[in-house]
């Protein structure tokens, strides 16, 4: 790995680190200063930007931006914003409304700005510049200081409690998670202050006049109460039916300003039709134009900058007495106005990220990377606090305080000064995802890359557990396919029951199915097609990060080399793609015209640029070549398995255990071997007890042709369904079982693929039936090694292959019980290690034959 130019110069390197701890304590001074002066807000804010860009370490920060999904949502959103410049009217509006986002675009500059060590600290930041503001209004209230319109009757400057009562919510949230969670709940004294803070904070809330902070208030302490009663539902919901209306009834008896507050809103929501000029009425007038406007434009919006003009159109001819506005006060139409619901979904999308985070990322701020984003959602129902200068400022802070990632360690150390270990970029969607073919291909493959001296770094999507082995990064999908699969993966992992599952599935997809439908209407390609999108851009900067020797794309989908191709372009980096499975086959193709020249056009653009291109299966490689005119340079590696994990004795049984394991589905399924087993249990049923000798397990899904055939045939009592499996249960019961299957599908797609169960397969010393269509190269396999391989569609020639095991199983029944396995000659068989190897000597170019063929 070559050093980048900034490793090169110490003591540049010096002076970044001192800029960098400088400016990491910079988002405490603005969060402190965010209700306090928006003066100094933008002072800190604009010093900030500038430390920032002194710094330098330009990739590292990139990287951790493309790497961040609410960065990425946030500038997702932000593009839109950009991109709707092009069908408004009035462009100067619309740069104005840009301006107005500089403060969410500093979100990615605070986020890589922020260390995660001053989490804490930039919490109590807030905290403290919110204590100073309350003690301000508790002076005012005494009337002990008097300034611009404060009075005892008016305790914040102008409107200033649209801004003051939220923010004080949230403080008092806090200031309760702190002393029962946080580290003040060990030291008696910090708990009681703390709870004696939130307390005064709360009568505060009270005597101030910020309608929709009052709620939220609620709101939050309604989820504080859940949180606090996590393991009991019934008392959570008990408590917050007792205490919530508690609070609202002794604030309204003994506030007379949240009295008059709550009167008044009830009367200007009474009077709304004879007079909506209030301040309550004005918003009900501002949401009912500003959805005839959305109404009109319900897909892309009227533009980033035509909202005031729309507004002012619809208001002439619904209420013409009326002012017009720039603003509806509710964020939520304010986004669906302008870019309809395509703004309102990526808009949506960011906190959906930000809940999403929470439930991955257990540590003691979890319970605040939920309340922040609900904060939010509540309060933009009543004013659009993203544009709002205090509020804005308060989001970029509280979300690169609550959501800035831990450092990798071993990120760290193979950047460190004296480092220089060799590292390959791996790209694969799926990795370190338990019971999937395609993630387990690569993930036995990295602790062999290690062995070899090498460092994996491994670029995958979300769907994968984060690795604490390798150095793992993981990047979204932007599509709503992607979007659509990567949530539909989360809901499974953590909903249990199905109806819960389909409930919130169908309330997520319900801004995001319009588009999901149009893009399968135009082009109907795997779900993880748009991944490649933000793998491209990740992968490109820790190329100039990291420095890899070579990037690896595989993993079973396309979008992967369609990134790894993007980064040879960008980098001129070694390049080698390996595809699980064919991106084209010649016949039964299935998506489309369309999408197959994509595919074509992606497989003779992988053949032109990869300085290898891997496949699995020999008659695959040799179909590539012949659509690609010869361009191909491939090479054949077979995965293998690993020999460590077949150490288990076979015990033989009173049964003889037929056993299959993997999903079945379509035409790869057990009809042909029920009719087979079926022919040799009627030949032998005159043998007594013969039938009875017959067991088949199945591990992992039934379909429902196999099941059909199975009781027409009469055979229920013989098939045991052990359902899905772990791999190591499944690698015991293969080592324990007298005959493994094997069985492809009944399509011209088999010929250009070898199950990769066949590798375990062989590595148990079972014996294997094969069932095999069409593919010489698999029935080569088997039979060489001792196997049997028969036509998947001719039954009489499995049931010969049955006849056969069974015969053998009949003559060893007098043979002692237990069977021990004879030393086991792998020399012969494909390996994972071997496979490795190969790769290695592909990418050294070591053997001068080496790209024509790899066995």
């Amino acid at each position: 790995m070559n050093p980048t130019p900034e490793q090169k110069s110490p003591l540049s390197r010096s002076f970044r680190d001192r800029v960098g701890q400088i400016n990491s304590l910079l988002p405490a001074l603005l969060a402190f200063a965010v209700p306090l002066s928006t003066s100094a807000v933008s002072v800190l804010a604009i010093l900030i930007l500038l430390l920032w860009l002194l710094e330098g370490r330009f990739i590292e920060k990139g990287l951790e931006i493309v790497s961040h999904p609410v960065a990425v949502a946030v500038f997702s959103f932000l593009a839109l914003l950009c991109l709707g410049l092009l069908w408004t009217d009035d462009l100067v509006a619309g740069l104005e409304a840009l301006k107005d986002q500089w403060k969410l675009a500093l979100l990615p500059v605070i986020l890589t700005a922020a260390a995660y060590r001053y989490r804490a600290l930039y919490l109590y930041a807030f905290l403290g510049g919110m204590t100073l503001a309350m003690g301000m209004t508790f002076l005012a209230r005494f009337g002990l200081v008097q300034y611009a319109d404060v009075s005892p009757t008016h305790l914040t400057p102008k409107t200033f409690h649209v801004i003051y009562n939220p923010l004080l919510a949230f403080a008092i949230y806090l200031l309760f998670h702190e002393a029962i969670w946080g580290l003040a709940r060990r030291n008696p004294a910090a708990r009681l202050l703390l709870f004696s803070l939130a307390a005064l904070m709360t009568v505060n809330m009270f005597i101030t006049e910020g309608r929709t902070g009052q709620a939220v208030f609620l709101v939050l302490m309604g989820l504080l109460l859940f949180q606090i009663f996590a393991q009991n539902r019934l008392k959570a919901t008990l408590a917050i039916l007792l205490l919530l209306p508690s609070i609202s009834i002794i604030g309204y008896l003994y506030s007379p300003t949240f009295q008059q507050r709550v009167n008044l809103a009830r009367q200007e929501i009474e009077g709304f039709q004879k007079n909506p000029d209030t301040s309550v009425g004005m918003r009900l007038l501002f949401f009912q134009n500003s959805l005839e406007i959305i109404r009109h434009h319900p897909w892309f919006g009227v533009g980033t900058g035509d909202f005031q003009s729309a507004y002012a159109e619809v208001n002439s001819t619904r209420s013409p007495a009326s002012i017009a506005t720039d603003n509806p006060h509710n964020q939520y139409v304010l986004v669906g106005a302008m870019l309809g619901g395509a703004g309102l979904l990526l808009f949506l999308l960011i906190f959906i990220i930000m809940f999403v985070l929470a439930k991955l990322l257990p540590d003691p701020f979890q319970r605040l990377r939920i309340a922040l984003p609900l904060f939010f959602l509540v309060i933009m129902l009543a004013e659009s606090y993203l544009t709002v200068y205090q509020t804005a400022f308060f989001f970029v802070v509280m979300a690169a305080a609550l959501f800035k990632e831990k450092p990798d360690q071993r990120l760290q150390e193979v950047l460190a000064e004296n480092a220089s270990p060799r590292c390959w970029l791996i790209l694969s969607y799926r990795a370190n995802i338990p019971g999937s073919a395609c993630s387990q291909h690569i993930d036995d493959r990295l602790p062999f890359f290690r062995d070899q001296g090498i460092e994996p770094i491994l670029l995958s999507g979300p769907v994968g557990n984060p690795s604490d082995k390798w150095i793992h990064f993981r990047t979204l999908s932007l599509a709503p396919s992607g979007i659509r699969f990567e949530l539909r993966h989360f809901l499974r992992k953590h909903l249990q029951k199905r109806w819960q599952f389909k409930l919130v599935e169908s309330i997520c997809m319900i801004p995001i199915f319009p588009f999901y439908l149009l893009e399968k209407i135009l082009i109907n390609m795997e779900s993880e097609w748009s991944w490649c999108f933000l793998a491209s851009l990740r992968g490109f900067l820790l190329c100039r990060q990291l420095r890899p020797e070579v990037v690896y794309s595989t993993g079973g989908s396309a979008s992967a080399h369609v990134a790894g191709l993007l980064i040879k372009r960008w980098t001129g980096c070694t390049w080698i793609a390996e595809t699980q499975d064919p991106l084209v086959h010649d016949h039964g193709w299935r998506r489309g015209k369309r999408v197959l020249r994509v595919y074509k056009a992606l497989e003779k653009k992988i053949g032109q640029h990869a300085d290898a291109f891997v496949f699995l299966v020999q008659a695959a490689m040799r179909h590539c070549r012949r659509r690609t005119g010869g361009q191909c340079r491939g090479a054949v590696v077979y995965p293998g398995s690993i020999p460590e994990l077949f150490q288990q004795h076979f015990c033989k049984k009173e049964r003889c255990h037929f056993a299959h394991f993997g999903s079945l589905a379509g035409t790869r399924n057990l009809v042909t071997f029920f009719q087979a087993l079926h022919q040799v249990l009627n030949r032998y049923k005159e043998r007594a007890g013969f039938r009875e000798k017959v067991q088949v397990d199945v591990y992992g899904s039934f379909d429902g042709a196999s099941e059909r055939e199975m009781e027409r045939l009469g055979l229920t009592d013989l098939v045991v369904r052990h359902g899905i499996v772990s791999r190591q249960q499944a690698l015991v019961a293969m080592q324990q079982t007298d005959c493994l299957l094997v069985i492809q599908n009944i399509i011209y797609f088999s010929c250009e693929t070898i199950p990769s169960k066949v590798y375990e397969y062989l590595l148990t010393g079972r014996p294997i039936i094969g069932l095999v269509y069409n593919n010489e190269e698999l029935d080569s396999m088997l039979t060489e090694h001792g196997h049997l391989a028969v036509p998947a569609n001719n039954v009489q020639a499995i049931a010969g292959a049955l006849d056969k095991i069974l015969d053998d199983f009949v003559q060893e029944e007098q043979n002692a019980t237990l069977q021990t396995m004879p030393a086991r000659d792998f020399s012969k068989l494909p390996t994972v290690a071997d496979a490795v190897q190969k790769l290695i000597a592909l990418a050294e170019d070591q053997v001068e034959d080496q790209v024509e063929t790899c066995c």
